[in-house]
This record gives structure tokens, C-alpha cells and sequence, in this order.
């Protein structure tokens, strides 16, 4: 809920700046770089809790007993 919060924020930002006449390019750049760097830290949080999850386990080899 907090990210939400946060994004509509910075649409109100984006929105004075229209207002404003100042809204550039580089802010819609700015922001949209800014979630993709979210989403891919969260895809590669994901992947590493995947392969920690399907990690395969050690079986039991009395081989190996002392």
C-alpha cells in the first residue's frame, strides 16, 4: 500500500510540473527508470528465493557415514 501511496505522489509531482509548465522528458525518464530498477530487484529477489526454495536437498548416502 505504501509503494501506492508513493506513486500517486509523484503524479501529483508530475501533474504541478504540467501545471507549472516545467514537466520535461527527463521526469517521466526519471520515474520510469525508478520502477523499472524496483521491478528488476524484485525479479531477482524472487529468483533467488526460488532457487534457494528448490534447492536440491542432500540425500542420505551410508556411504558417507562414519
Amino acid at each position: 500500500m505504501v509503494d501506492v501511496l508513493e506513486f500517486i505522489d509523484e503524479l501529483k509531482e508530475l501533474q504541478t510540473l504540467y501545471n507549472s509548465g516545467d514537466l520535461r522528458n527527463f521526469d517521466f525518464d526519471r520515474m520510469v527508470q525508478k520502477y523499472e530498477r524496483e521491478v528488476d530487484q524484485f525479479e531477482a529477489d524472487m529468483e533467488e528465493q526460488a532457487s534457494a526454495f528448490f534447492k536440491p536437498k542432500a540425500f542420505y548416502s551410508p556411504v558417507h557415514e562414519v
